[in-house]
């Protein structure tokens, strides 16, 4: 796993604007905007896909991300080039972001996020919640998680949970049934799915990854949005790809 050291991304000037510095009328008549619209789209969502170099992280993203807030990462270049690109690629660019749990160093289990410009949690309209650790680990995300989906309200429209914890080994009947972690377990597991209950807006949620077993059932019983799954995962670590 790639180490993202320090704290990059966090602002220590004024809040990156969002919209271009600079207008170049001319690059309205590029031959890009020729191209069929559907085409451009296409260009555009690989453009803008996250990369590792994107995330952030820290040992306190409540902290980091939310109560100290101003985070930022740079605007696309080509969103710079003149207005008209602007207008195209803001829409997605405003309203997409990444949080991702992984671990780190000596095992220290990290938390950052990816966006494109201001983090700016009230007009997400789409999430990304990668979870890249072998374990849940649900202490370490779940209420950054529920944060995020506070602020973001019903404007959320999208959650993509991209799952990388090992399915769990089948067990005897009536072995290990009742112990103090299981009840943990299953106590994060109903505030998890309690999160997603709550978001009213959610129209999809897209699940990537080996699903637990008995999620499936939960999804289609708690929760009102439809469910996609892949047996894929979204992410690839670097190396990996």
């Amino acid at each position: 796993m790639t180490h993202i050291a320090g704290s990059p991304g966090r602002a220590t000037g004024p809040a990156i604007s969002d919209a271009p510095t600079t207008e170049d009328a001319s690059q309205d008549g590029s031959r890009f905007f020729n191209l069929p619209w559907e085409v451009r789209e296409r260009i555009h969502e690989y453009y803008l896909a996250f990369a590792n170099d994107n995330f952030g992280d820290t040992l306190r993203p409540l902290h980091f991300y939310l109560e100290q807030g101003g985070y930022s990462r740079p605007l696309p270049p080509l969103m710079l080039t003149c207005r008209r690109a602007y207008r195209e690629l803001a829409p997605r660019v405003h309203s997409d972001a990444a949080m991702r749990v992984h671990t780190a160093g000596r095992g220290d289990r990290r938390l950052g996020f990816a966006v494109h410009g201001n983090l700016r949690f009230e007009r997400l309209r789409r999430l990304h919640v990668l979870v890249a650790t072998e374990y849940p680990h649900w202490n370490r995300w779940l209420g950054t998680f529920a944060e995020v989906a506070r602020r973001a309200g019903g404007g959320l429209r999208e959650v993509v949970v991209d799952w990388g914890p090992r399915p769990e080994a089948p067990r005897a009947e009536g072995v290990g049934k009742g112990t103090w972690e299981e009840k943990l377990a299953q106590k994060k597991q109903d505030e998890f799915f309690g999160i997603l209950a709550g978001l009213e807006g959610l129209e999809v949620v897209r699940f990537h990854g080996a699903m637990p077993a008995g999620w499936r059932e939960r999804f289609e019983s708690e929760i009102k949005a439809r469910l996609v799954t892949y047996p894929y995962r979204w992410w690839r670590e670097p190396g990996l790809e």
